[in-house]
């Protein structure tokens, strides 16, 4: 909060380890360049202890990154959940320089190594960004992967809010007379937006053929409006 950012970055160490007397669980991993200087790269960390903390979750996690905007840039990538009580739960952070498969391999793998330590199979939530896709499918062999409808929706050509609206409707039905329906409805009302649903497989984003869909359910309703329309 005060002094200059090349000071805060200098302190992140001692910061992390300050942290971990106070909670021995804390897990931290900050990286750094091979030359003298220890140039900071990117660090990981997620409070604990993330086993048993995450047995009392749902099994859905959402993933995803937001920019970092100040002098040195670099790119806070995150995993959330949510609790037995419909609230929101973060699990993992890092803070890497770029949203690249390494980085991405870098957080996943960390992420993999602290909280699933065994094969557990859980629903990964995310937007349909080709570095996540392509890590997710390398890390998590046994996850269900599904994409995020909030963003699918506003990646619809015409972006009609009349379809964006009956798309989340359509993705969070668990019958197929009422998938039909407003698919139905999204077909009469912007056909393009209907062929660019039509080009992603129903298994990434409608409840009705999600496995494990009664928690996905309950993830979209929660944390959308919270965590993306802000």
């Amino acid at each position: 909060m005060r002094g200059s950012l090349e000071h805060a970055y200098q302190l992140l160490t001692s910061y992390f380890t300050e942290v971990r007397l106070v909670n021995p669980d804390f897990v931290f991993d900050i990286q750094t360049t091979s030359c003298k200087d220890k140039r900071f790269t990117r660090c990981f960390w997620c409070f604990g202890p993330p086993q048993k903390t995450y047995k009392i979750l749902r099994p859905v996690v959402v993933i995803d990154r937001t920019f970092l905007r100040e002098r040195y840039r670099g790119t806070l990538l995150t995993v959330i959940t949510i609790d037995l009580s419909n609230h929101i739960f973060p699990l993992a952070f890092s803070i890497t320089d770029s949203e690249t498969i390494e980085s991405w391999t870098y957080f996943l793998e960390m992420f993999e190594s602290n909280f699933y330590g065994y094969d557990t199979r859980f629903v990964v939530i995310s937007d349909r960004n080709p570095e996540i896709i392509n890590t997710v499918s390398k890390v998590f062999s046994f996850a269900i992967h599904t994409f995020c409808t909030f963003h699918i929706s506003n990646n619809i050509k015409n972006t009609l809010e009349s379809t964006k609206i009956i798309f989340r409707m359509a993705a969070e039905t668990l019958t197929s007379i009422d998938l039909d329906k407003r698919m139905n409805a999204i077909r009469n009302t912007d056909p393009v937006g209907f062929q660019y649903i039509l080009g992603i497989p129903n298994e990434t984003w409608s409840n009705l053929y999600i496995p494990m869909s009664r928690y996905v359910v309950t993830m979209y309703c929660s944390t959308y409006h919270l965590l993306y329309e802000k």
